[in-house]
């Protein structure tokens, strides 16, 4: 993996900038914190895929790009898009600082951020022709998204609140959000990569991209706007109530990702075996009415074994409605709503 001149510059401005607000060694402290366990996060997301997994080399440069260009790009358009606010609202006097932090944390962040963290699965060619599959958008919009975060979590984590607590600050700032807003990042930019995989793959109109873009904003501006509006509106017991859903959804969003990944990739590993052993079966016996009537024939003789129990019991055709909601919710991301609905509850009635 290379970065680009571009790239290194955006670096090395960075990590001047980090250094200035926490030193050498909190930077270098706060980087080891946030980055290794995003490369466990990212490891764990490739090996979701069975059969032809995504080359590190690829994966590298799309988490690079998230991790650079994507955070660069986001501080510079986040600020412009802040000064545009702040012109258009200045016009109205009656407009709080409240309203005006919900309004860029809410509505700006969330449509610029995962505009850039995806953009090198269009601009570079060696990310673009790895995405060879449905599933393969999912894996590396994650690994864009993870860049992404790591470094977000070094600018909280050196933010001047948790510099002034020492190492114990910049410590539970980034372990926080290493289990919870940086798999934020990996979930929603990895639906965005599924649509531009569609795109890529399947020859689906761009409209599908944008549709999952548009998904991706929404995600993400309803997790900040729960974050914001709960340190503005809410009390300490909200905030750890919060907190709680907030790391759960994130764990639950993870594996329903990991999920979606194992289901797309033994689907198509499904098709391909089938077409491979329909290649074969023609070959072998030409006429494939043939090797029905002979498979027909072996079969009918086969006596199955004591106890034998049809496969067919157990295929999802026989399950109801009830059996297949039960195998199938997330219930990580269930149990994380439902101390959400009881801190809604709470804060509602006292």
């Amino acid at each position: 993996m290379e970065l680009s001149k571009k790239q290194w510059i955006f670096v090395v401005i960075l990590v001047l900038a980090f250094v200035g607000m926490g030193g050498v060694a909190g930077f270098i402290f706060a980087a080891v914190l946030s980055f290794v366990p995003a490369f466990f996060y990212l490891r764990s997301i490739r090996n979701s895929e069975e059969k032809d997994r995504e080359p590190w080399d690829a994966l590298k440069l799309a988490f690079a790009w998230g991790a650079v260009s994507g955070i660069f790009l986001a501080m510079v358009f986040n600020a412009i898009g802040i000064s545009l606010l702040l012109l258009f609202l200045d016009q109205s006097e009656s407009v709080s600082e409240d309203i005006v932090l919900i309004l860029t944390v809410v509505l700006v962040a969330p449509i610029i951020e995962e505009f850039v963290k995806p953009l090198v699965m269009f601009r570079n060619p060696s990310v673009r022709s790895n995405i060879d599959e449905v599933e393969d958008g999912l894996v590396y919009g994650a690994a864009c998204g993870l860049g992404f975060g790591a470094t977000e979590n070094i600018l909280y984590g050196l933010s001047e609140e948790a510099v002034s607590v020492g190492y114990l600050g910049i410590l539970a700032v980034v372990i926080l959000r290493t289990v919870s807003s940086i798999l934020l990042h990996s979930i929603a930019t990895s639906f965005t990569g599924h649509g531009i995989s569609k795109y890529l793959v399947e020859g689906q109109p761009f409209s599908i991209v944008i549709k999952y873009y548009l998904l991706a904003v929404l995600i993400h501006a309803a997790w900040n706007g729960a974050a914001v509006f709960s340190m503005i509106y809410g009390d300490d017991f909200g905030g750890v109530l919060l907190l709680i859903f907030s790391i759960m959804i994130a764990i639950g969003g993870l594996e329903f990702s990991k999920r979606k990944i194992r289901e797309i990739d033994m689907m198509g590993s499904n098709v391909m075996m089938n077409q491979i052993r329909s290649n074969e079966v023609s070959k072998s016996w030409g006429d494939t009415s043939k090797w029905d009537e002979h498979r027909a024939a072996k079969n009918s003789d086969v006596v199955p074994k004591e106890g034998y129990t049809s496969p067919n019991l157990y295929s999802s055709e026989n399950k109801t409605p009830a059996q297949e909601w039960f195998v199938n919710i997330d219930w990580k991301s269930a149990l994380g709503t439902l101390f959400f609905l009881f801190w809604i509850l709470v804060n509602f009635f006292y």
